[in-house]
């Protein structure tokens, strides 16, 4: 299966450490074997060797490829069925890891990789170890053939018992991954039809709608904070890979990959392009593949009691909601260290564990 056109960015806003000397790398697949990788050289460096590998550590299986002076080459490596990791080594200095960031998948529209992500102190967060998604209730065998090379481990679902049952959750047979239960929302047990009726029959404003939607987000991280901490268990347990996922990985699960950015030092910055990379990979209008026209129908057939504008307001990845709720964090704990702390029962230690587990020099 052709997974094409999947990109991986990287803040520019951030400073490299004066070691390395490969910045800004931006992977993007172009056939079913074939990628354009991109990235500047600092530091004097003027060469880089560049190998591949399905072991995302790098650990083992490395393939040389090339050596170059140019700052954009399209190599081929692996097959159309493998996730391919790509490595840059500078003939000066630190060399980086890259790989495609959206996993371009039949059954579903916004499968991500969080790896590459740089930190304040200039570490990088490591790929093939922590995924985001949507619903996976519609994945496919050839899905199935390509998520099985991941070796994913744990399962997280943020949808609601009710949710399950309309569309269950669907994973790889007999890959022996641990399905997590951690449901999250509705208010007062609604169903999400019954709630969006109840906001719509207010009638709200566009202004009103976004505060809505910021009170939502606020809700998830005070309210289901023992949820979301059930997942930091799992990742501090290491149990890796690791995959969790909401109805259309934007709200819940978007919320939880602000909360393990920030956890690991992540800028706000880059995690509020990472929140927005959702208006990209799902319900676009330019991606015709079956899964992202399931996500459009279910989306549109639950929301068509709004006008169009609040249909924008509801469906939008908006960074305000994130730069609320971090407010609102702020706010009634005086700090996200305390948040993190007290509500999600992650102590300094931990937060040391988890970096030296998920943040790689490269």
């Amino acid at each position: 299966m052709f997974k094409p056109i999947a990109v991986a960015f990287v803040a520019a806003s951030v400073s490299m450490p004066a070691h390395s000397a490969v910045t800004h790398p931006v992977c993007i697949q172009t056939g079913p074997n074939t990628y354009k990788l991109s990235y500047s050289m600092t530091n004097g460096s003027h060469q880089v060797s560049i190998s591949s590998s399905t072991d995302p550590s790098g650990k083992s299986g490395r393939v040389p490829l090339l050596k170059t002076s140019s700052t954009v080459v399209t190599v081929a490596a692996g097959r159309p069925d493998q996730r391919i990791y790509f490595f840059l080594e500078p003939d000066h200095g630190q060399g980086r890891e890259v790989s495609i960031r959206h996993i371009r998948l039949e059954g579903t529209p916004n499968f991500r990789d969080i790896g590459g992500y740089e930190t304040a102190n200039g570490r990088f967060v490591k790929w093939g170890l922590v995924y985001r998604t949507g619903v996976l209730a519609y994945l496919t065998p050839s899905d199935f053939t390509y998520l099985r090379q991941l070796g994913i481990r744990v399962v997280c679902d943020f949808r609601t018992h009710q949710e399950n049952e309309e569309a269950p959750e669907k994973w790889v047979p007999d890959s022996g991954a641990t399905m997590l239960s951690v449901p999250i929302g509705p208010e007062d047990g609604k169903s999400a039809t019954a709630s969006f009726q109840q906001l719509a029959q207010s009638h709200p404003t566009a202004a009103q709608f976004k505060l809505r939607m910021e009170k939502v987000y606020s809700t998830f991280v005070f309210q289901f904070s023992p949820e979301y901490a059930r997942v930091f268990t799992e990742l501090k347990d290491d149990h890796l890979p690791l995959v969790y996922h909401c109805s259309a990985g934007k709200d819940r699960t978007g919320v939880f990959t602000a909360l393990l950015l920030r956890v690991l030092g992540v800028p706000m910055p880059t995690i509020l392009t990472d929140y927005e990379l959702t208006n990209r990979y799902f319900m676009s209008r330019t991606d015709n593949t079956e899964a992202n026209r399931k996500a459009r129908a279910q989306a549109e057939s639950m929301m068509k009691m709004f006008t169009p504008e609040e249909r924008r307001v509801l469906m939008a990845a908006d960074p305000a909601y994130l730069n609320a709720t971090f407010a609102a964090i702020d706010e009634r704990y005086g700090s996200f260290d305390n948040y993190r702390r007290r509500a999600l029962g992650l102590s300094d230690s931990d937060v040391s564990a988890l970096r030296a587990r998920l943040l790689t020099d490269e």
